[in-house]
């Protein structure tokens, strides 16, 4: 089992509240608890931090909070997958909600550090010494030592898994081939540091690659007693879930839920150096975090405007404040340490 280490010692540097801490209000209790057990000139940096972390901008345009989105996105997906959709509408409406894909958080594939550029990349072309291959997402995520990037394929959620009889349908089967050839692609020496030039942090070049592969198929409904059109569902549901091989997932639709670790995670497409934000979610709030997606996208101004739920006001609030990250993210010279509070919460 992998440990997760104790927390950086981040004096004099910018602070990754998120990575060290969890969330804003234990960092605020954690620096509290620091004051209270020590006198203040043990301390050579102590900023100043509010019980409540929105006081420290106040005027701000609210982000939508966890507790409207989460209903309101689950009621979504329900409608929409009981509308019989297109691949390609679910594609979309999971493009805009990033944080309802397995790998979101660290269940799969691990990675504690979470997302490298806080995104979830949309058909990636992963081209290399062999045939083109295009998952229709991809997490890259890492921890201390490692990268871990997650492929996901998607079907329509009508297509059945086991024929009458009981045999996996060729849908599936077409669909297993295709993890399949994932596999091999990334078996190929040349096609991995190609993988690694293209989507891998330049920071992260020296950690190694593990790859995990996930499949999104069918619906729970046929898997149950009195809504299956099976004589035996509950037998099928075993043989479901001894499918995957090795660095293999499956999951039905209906398993998908958001994760509240990705309440921040955005859409992108492309390839280092040249990615492009494709959505971002109503829940999006920046922060030091935001520098290296920033640095790569000059503007998102176009994808906020087709937000759901956000109010104009925020987004143009957004769009202000990525333009300030992505200046942050220059060259900075002698900084020695936070310039504003902003600086260390972010929003």
């Amino acid at each position: 089992m992998e440990l997760t280490p104790e927390p950086y010692n981040h004096i004099n540097a910018e602070l990754n509240i998120l990575e060290e801490y969890g969330s804003y209000e234990n960092a605020v209790q954690a620096m509290n608890a620091r004051h209270q057990n020590h006198r203040p000139d043990e301390f050579e940096f102590s900023p100043i931090l509010s019980d409540d972390a929105e006081s420290l901008n106040p005027e701000r345009p609210a982000p939508v909070t966890w507790e409207e989105y989460e209903p309101w996105v689950m009621a979504e997906w329900r409608r929409l997958l009981d509308s019989s959709p297109a691949e390609l509408e679910v594609q979309r409406f999971l493009e805009q909600h990033p944080s309802l894909l397995p790998g979101a958080g660290d269940d799969v594939g691990r990675g504690h550090h979470g997302s490298c550029w806080g995104a979830v990349i949309t058909q990636p072309s992963l081209k290399g010494v062999s045939h083109e291959r295009v998952p229709d997402f991809m997490w890259v995520r890492s921890d201390t030592a490692t990268v871990y990037a997650l492929c996901i394929e998607i079907e329509a959620p009508s297509k059945p898994w086991f024929t009458l009889d009981g045999q996996s349908t060729a849908y599936l089967t077409q669909a297993l081939d295709q993890i399949l050839e994932w596999k091999v692609w990334f078996s190929i020496p040349e096609n991995m540091l190609a993988f690694r030039h293209a989507y891998i942090p330049v920071d992260l070049g020296y950690h190694r690659i593990e790859m995990q592969f996930i499949l999104i198929y069918g619906r729970d409904a046929e898997f149950r007693a009195g809504e299956s059109r099976h004589r035996d569902p509950g037998f099928l549901r075993r043989k479901r879930d001894l499918i995957p091989r090795a660095s293999e997932y499956l999951y039905t639709f209906d398993q998908l839920r958001p994760e509240r670790d990705a309440a921040n995670s955005i859409t992108i497409t492309g390839r280092r150096g040249e990615f492009k934000v494709v959505a971002v979610p109503p829940t999006l709030t920046t922060g030091s975090s935001t520098e290296n997606v920033a640095a790569e996208i000059a503007d998102i101004s176009a994808v906020l405007n087709a937000t759901p739920l956000m109010s104009d006001e925020r987004k143009f609030y957004l769009a202000e404040r990525w333009n300030y990250w992505r200046r942050s993210a220059e060259p900075r010279m002698n900084r020695g340490g936070f310039t504003s509070h902003g600086d260390f919460f972010g929003e």
